[in-house]
C-alpha cells in the first residue's frame, strides 16, 4: 500500500513549495540530467528544448500536485508519472541501454529534488535547522514511495542521504549531452512560441541580464566535483554576483510571510484539476 501525500502543516508542507525554491530550479535539473539514464531519456524523449518553458509549467503542475494536492490527486499523478515514464528507454550516447524506470536513477530525480528545496532555503533564506531537515526528509521518504521509488534505493536518515549524495557526485554523475545542451540554452534561452513575431535581438537584449545570472548561479550550485568533470569555471566576480543574487532574493523574499511564499504551489493543484491532464 503507497504513502500517503505529505500532510497539511508538515515540514514537506513547509518548505517544499516556498518561493524561493524556484532560483535553484536549473540547478536540479542539471543535477538530474547529469545522470546517464536520466540525460539520455530527456535527449530522446522531452521536448526541453523545442518547448522549455511548456515542460517547465507541466513539470511544477506534477510536483505541486503529489505533495500539495491531497492523497487522491497525488496518487492518480504518481501512477500516471511511472505509466509515463515506462515506455521511455532507449541507448545513449555511449552505446549503454537505459530505461528511464531504472530503479536508482528514479530514485536520484527524486532526492535531487529533496536537496535542492534544503539548499534552496539555505542559499535564499535560512538554513534548516537538524531537527527540521529530519523531519523534512523522513517526509521526503514517503513522497518518494508514492511516487514509486524503492525503499532501499533512499536512504534512511538526512546524514545517511548526505554521503549517498556525495558518492552520486563523484561515481555516477557525467558530463552528459544533456547536460551541456542545458547550460547551453540557459546562456541562450530560446523564444516562447507565443513571442516567435518578437526579433530576436529585442529577446537577447529582453533576456541577456536573467540568463546570466541564471547561467551563473546553476554553474556556481553545482558540487565542486562535477563543475571540474565538465570543465566549468567561475570568476570571483562571478561568484561575486551570484552571492548579491542571493542577497537579494532573501532580503526581498524575507518580507514576505511563509503561508503567502508557499500559496501559488499550493494553489496550482487545485486550479489544474479543472484544467485538461498535461501532456508529459
Amino acid at each position: 500500500m503507497r504513502e500517503a501525500a505529505a500532510g497539511r502543516g508538515s515540514e514537506m508542507w513547509r518548505r517544499f513549495g516556498d518561493v524561493r525554491g524556484l532560483g535553484l530550479t536549473p540547478h536540479v535539473l542539471a543535477m538530474q540530467i547529469a545522470h546517464p539514464v536520466v540525460g539520455a531519456g530527456v535527449v530522446d524523449h522531452s521536448d526541453y528544448q523545442s518547448d522549455p518553458y511548456g515542460r517547465f509549467n507541466r513539470t511544477y503542475r506534477s510536483i505541486t500536485t503529489v505533495v500539495y494536492g491531497g492523497p487522491v490527486r497525488a496518487a492518480v499523478e504518481a501512477e500516471r508519472l511511472r505509466t509515463l515514464h515506462r515506455r521511455f528507454r532507449g541507448t545513449d550516447e555511449h552505446g549503454r541501454k537505459y530505461h528511464a524506470l531504472d530503479p536508482k536513477a528514479y530514485a536520484w530525480v527524486h532526492l535531487t529534488l529533496v536537496k535542492a528545496v534544503a539548499d534552496a532555503h539555505a542559499m535564499f533564506g535560512r538554513p534548516m535547522r537538524r531537527t527540521e531537515l529530519d523531519a523534512y526528509y523522513a517526509d521526503s521518504i514517503r513522497i518518494g514511495r508514492l511516487l514509486g521509488v524503492r525503499a532501499q534505493d533512499m536512504p534512511s536518515t538526512w546524514p545517511e542521504f548526505l554521503v549517498y549524495y556525495a558518492d552520486m557526485v563523484d561515481n555516477t554523475l557525467e558530463n552528459t549531452r544533456a547536460l551541456r545542451e542545458f547550460l547551453a540554452n540557459l546562456r541562450h534561452p530560446a523564444k516562447p512560441k507565443a513571442l516567435r513575431r518578437l526579433p530576436d535581438e529585442r529577446w537577447r537584449r529582453m533576456t541577456g541580464p536573467t540568463a546570466r545570472i541564471t547561467y551563473l548561479t546553476t554553474v556556481a550550485t553545482l558540487p565542486e566535483p562535477l563543475r571540474k568533470r565538465c570543465d566549468l569555471h567561475l570568476t570571483p566576480e562571478e561568484h561575486a554576483a551570484v552571492a548579491r543574487f542571493a542577497r537579494r532574493i532573501r532580503t526581498t523574499t524575507g518580507l514576505i510571510p511563509a503561508p503567502a511564499r508557499r500559496a501559488p504551489a499550493i494553489l496550482v493543484p487545485r486550479i489544474c484539476a479543472l484544467l485538461p491532464e498535461p501532456r508529459g
